[in-house]
């Protein structure tokens, strides 16, 4: 006679299958992986064409679909019902290393919306810990990777670099676990002196993550304060790169001095913006604008 098993024991057996169960983001992260590492070995080797690339587009279509039964429907004001798999290539090259999720167009053809998971967030940042903006730290949680514009840089905006001018101070809606909303720049270049024009918003409701950005509609203007300062910071950029020049661009020291007089000028600018811009009109007009993004994202249906 077969001893009949108590609770504990079936408890017990249960334990394993239990533990060993992934969640979906669990289960698409490992495929997508195992799709990166079979493609750029075979990119590694000189072979990324002709079947490999069709095997890309097979691999990019069937994680698009995990991604799309992770995220769910998204309807969201402003932007196209379709969206698209945020990563564009499992290459290595621009798009291929972004926030996993879901990348909507706006209607207006300029604001752009990606909706991802908190936990698809963390496994990002997580996977990028290491690889850190320099002078910055790491991010400890989701709430302060949201604050930094190299988050942006790295999670939504693959061929240009995000420069944040001011946090734009919103209100957390209701159903919202985390909103942030900065006022920004992108730019390929050192963006020096050039004044902002785009607001960042970002909302976490339930495991949903909406990061949206859209064009700025207030007229941005600047202190002359602040526009004294970047003149200052110029002519001295300009002495050592004229010196540069003089010496027929054999001293590089001079040209290093250039490089960094450039940057100090360029976080002295937004520095300074920053700290006049909150007085300004435009400053309260653009929180309204930002304001109504995260409250349409936040009561955007699933």
């Amino acid at each position: 006679m077969v001893a009949k098993a108590g609770p504990l024991a079936l408890l017990l057996a249960f334990l394993p299958l239990a533990a060993s169960a992934a969640t979906p983001e669990e289960a698409y992260l490992s495929s997508r992986d195992r799709h990166i590492a079979k493609l750029r070995k075979l990119e590694a080797s000189g072979k990324a064409a002709g079947q490999a690339e069709a095997d890309e587009q097979k691999a990019l279509k069937e994680l698009g679909e995990k991604i799309e039964a992770i995220v769910g429907p998204v309807s969201a004001p402003g932007f196209q019902k379709l969206g698209k798999y945020t990563i564009e290539t499992l290459f290595d090259g621009v798009g291929a290393d972004q926030l996993d999720g879901l990348a909507f167009a706006g209607d207006d053809d300029k604001s752009q919306l990606t909706v991802s998971t908190v936990s698809l967030a963390e496994a990002f940042l997580r996977a990028h810990r290491k690889s850190w903006s320099k002078g910055e730290k790491p991010p400890q949680s989701l709430g302060e990777a949201l604050a930094s514009p190299y988050f942006y840089t790295l999670a939504v905006s693959p061929d240009a670099g995000v420069e944040k001018y001011a946090d734009l101070p919103i209100a957390k809606p209701g159903a919202a676990t985390l909103a942030v909303a900065i006022l920004d720049l992108r730019s390929q270049d050192d963006a020096g002196g050039a004044l902002p024009d785009e607001i960042i918003v970002a909302i976490a409701s339930g495991d949903r993550l909406s990061i949206a950005s859209t064009p700025a509609k207030a007229k941005i203007e600047t202190s002359p304060v602040c526009e004294k300062a970047w003149s200052a910071h110029q002519a001295k950029a300009k002495k050592a790169m004229d010196s540069y020049s003089a010496s027929g661009r054999a001293d590089e020291k001079d040209f290093e001095t250039y490089s960094k007089l450039q940057d100090e000028g360029a976080a002295a600018f937004r520095h300074c913006f920053a700290e006049h811009a909150k007085s300004e009109t435009f400053f309260a007009a653009l929180t309204r604008e930002a304001q109504a993004l995260a409250d349409a994202l936040a009561a955007a249906k699933r």
